[in-house]
Order: C-alpha cells, then sequence, then structure tokens
C-alpha cells in the first residue's frame, strides 16, 4: 500500500506485485520443487529488470552509501545466484538454454551501470543576469536564491537578453528567472557540458552550450 501510495513514477508501482509474486514463488518452492525453482528463476529476473538501473544511479552517485548496498546491491547479488543455483538445479539438462538465462542475469545489472556512462539530465536552476544592457552581460546560477553554490559566466546572446528584459523580475541592480533549465551530459558521475535550453515557460531557439571546463565557480550542484 506504501508503494502504491508514494510512487512518482509507473515503474514504482511495480514492486507491490513483485513482492506478492516472490512470496508465491517461494510457497510455490517449498511444496512444488520444479515448478517453484523456475518461478523463482523468473522472478529473481524481474527483479534485476526492476532495480537495475536504481543499481546504475546508486553506483554512479552514491557508492559510498552503505544502506543502498543493502537495498540495492545485495538483492541484485542475490538474484543472480538464485538464477544460477536455480538453473544448475531445474535445467541441468538444457545447458545451452541454462547458460542462456545465466548470461541474461548477468546481462541486465551490467546494462543498468553502462546507462550512465553517457546520460543526460533534466535540471531546473535560480538564474540572475546583471549588466543587461551591456554587450556582453554576466548570467549566475545557483540552485536557489540564497545558496552560496553559484557559477557564473559572461554572455551575449540577443535572444536571451530579450527574453531578460521583457519576461524577468526585476530587483535592485539585476533581473532573475526562478526556473532556468538545463540539459546536463554526463559520463557517469563527471558533467561533460550543460546546455541551457529554457528560462521560465520560453523555450530558446537557439540553447547555448558550455563544456564543464568554461563554467567558473561551483557546479557539483547540478549533478
Amino acid at each position: 500500500m506504501t508503494a502504491m501510495a508514494w510512487s512518482i513514477n509507473p515503474s514504482e508501482m511495480l514492486y507491490l506485485p513483485l513482492w506478492i509474486l516472490t512470496i508465491i514463488g517461494l510457497i510455490l518452492f517449498l511444496t512444488i520443487k520444479k515448478i517453484g525453482t523456475y518461478s523463482l528463476i523468473l522472478i529473481a529476473i524481474l527483479w534485476l529488470l526492476q532495480i537495475s538501473e536504481t543499481l546504475g544511479w546508486f553506483l554512479t552517485f552514491e557508492p559510498e552509501n552503505l544502506a543502498l548496498w543493502g537495498i540495492f546491491g545485495l538483492p541484485t547479488i542475490a538474484c543472480i545466484l538464485i538464477t544460477f543455483f536455480g538453473i544448475n538445479y531445474g535445467l541441468e539438462n538444457q545447458k545451452k538454454f541454462g547458460l542462456g538465462i545465466k548470461g541474461i542475469a548477468l546481462l541486465i545489472p551490467i546494462v543498468g551501470i553502462l546507462s550512465y556512462a553517457n546520460k543526460t539530465y533534466d535540471k531546473n536552476v535560480f538564474s540572475e543576469f546583471y549588466d543587461i544592457e551591456k554587450a556582453e552581460y554576466k548570467a549566475v546560477f545557483k540552485p536557489q536564491p540564497s545558496d552560496t553554490r553559484q557559477f557564473e559566466m559572461e554572455m551575449s546572446s540577443t535572444e536571451l537578453r530579450d527574453l531578460v528584459k521583457n519576461k524577468a523580475t526585476f530587483v535592485a541592480n539585476h533581473h532573475y528567472f526562478p526556473n532556468a533549465r538545463f540539459k546536463i551530459n554526463m559520463t557517469f558521475s563527471k558533467i561533460n557540458e550543460i546546455e541551457l535550453y529554457q528560462v521560465a515557460d520560453h523555450k530558446l531557439e537557439q540553447p547555448i552550450k558550455w563544456k564543464i571546463d568554461e563554467l567558473n565557480g561551483e557546479t557539483e550542484f547540478l549533478k
């Protein structure tokens, strides 16, 4: 019921039926060994499919988190072991088929991890613009108005300047948008480049891109 109530995307809704299937599989294994073994192999594969992307996320961004190793690392290892031992027990006479299932069990978490080798994320930030009347004006980006983590750069985009003049809020000596949007391209936990593609509800016709080494200041909050 908690999964149903708090899930924020469809994939999270699958945890509850997977747990129910796991209980059914264990009951079958205790009563009808052969069918129960096949059921547990299938359920283990389904669990690997469900948690593989989250496994990749935590190994990329939170590898030092011991709690997540228990939540995602141990179940992944357990599902692989269940698949391997189940194949050896239930499909000992179908070696090629069993080998293929073992390969799938190993491949699923590997693919989940490697999916973060080149991934683009969407990030919402607070933006401030100074000296907007000049040919080159300053833009400052931070997580929120009071946050000290920020980076800045000189900009000359006419399209963005016009949006700032006409749509941004002016306070004291600068304009601001509370929600500028970036696309962040990363290799695992390393930022490669960022692209400013929207301010407020206005998408830029010519998005502005920077390599990470072109930015001055703190950029870790973009991860």
